[in-house]
């Protein structure tokens, strides 16, 4: 009974979220505010639900990691706007590269400084270091950094709604290019960011997605070593 309990369970977790996504996803894309979106309103209700019915996070985790898991190939999907628009990476790939490094470098020790201010835990200062970057390459970095996949995961998201929120105000202010504007709400809101690029202009939401996926890349392959000579010269 107890297992028959539990895959019950399951399932309705899988359902709620799924059913939940694609219900609210209309009323967005109609009345595009952020406090319509799926992002928000998914997870609010979701833990309105868990509050209500006692159902522990662990187990919905276990019951929908699968979901989670599904953010990997949703953002190699980004590499086919990106092969569309090959023309604009090769123009300005110097500019793209040089912003990508720059701007990992002050996400990260930036956060770390803030961290060490606040007298934070290694584990929510390591899980903060690699919020910058995507969901699926945040928790691979954080694997290798003594951090949790849990709390990266809410402050990417976290991240990137303060991102996507704060950049339009401020790009918008700026009068930068279309590049310089998709760059930046890549580099800073990542998946949130390129979306409201996408919503910009296609060219923005190019540059977007190219910036979040070399950011993705580059912290995977060098993020955990440079994580940790950050922390070396900022102990605390």
């Amino acid at each position: 009974m107890a297992a028959d309990s539990h895959a019950y369970a399951a399932a309705f977790c899988i359902v709620w979220t799924c059913a939940l996504y694609f219900a609210l996803k209309p009323f967005y894309l109609r009345r595009p505010r952020i406090w319509l979106s799926p992002a928000i309103l998914v997870p609010t209700l979701t833990i309105g639900l868990l509050l209500t019915t006692d159902i522990p996070y662990g187990d919905y985790v276990a019951d929908t990691h699968w979901l989670v898991w599904m953010l990997g190939p949703a953002t190699v999907a980004f590499a086919v706007p990106i092969y569309e628009h090959r023309a604009i990476v090769r123009r300005h790939w110097l500019s793209l590269s040089l912003g990508v490094v720059v701007g990992m470098l002050v996400a990260v020790v930036s956060a770390r400084v803030l961290a060490g201010l606040f007298h934070f835990s290694p584990t929510v200062s390591s899980s903060l270091m690699a919020r910058s970057i995507s969901t699926p390459f945040a928790m691979a970095v954080v694997e290798q950094t003594g951090g949790s996949t849990e709390l990266v995961s809410l402050f990417t998201v976290i991240t990137g709604l303060v991102g996507m929120i704060a950049g339009d105000v401020v790009l918008g202010l700026m009068h930068l290019s279309p590049v310089a504007n998709g760059a930046s709400l890549g580099a800073s809101a990542h998946g949130f960011g390129t979306v409201r690029a996408r919503q910009r202009g296609s060219e923005e939401g190019v540059v977007a997605s190219l910036t979040m996926v070399l950011a993705g890349v580059l912290m995977v392959v060098v993020g955990p070593q440079f994580t940790h000579a950050v922390l070396a010269v900022f102990p605390y």
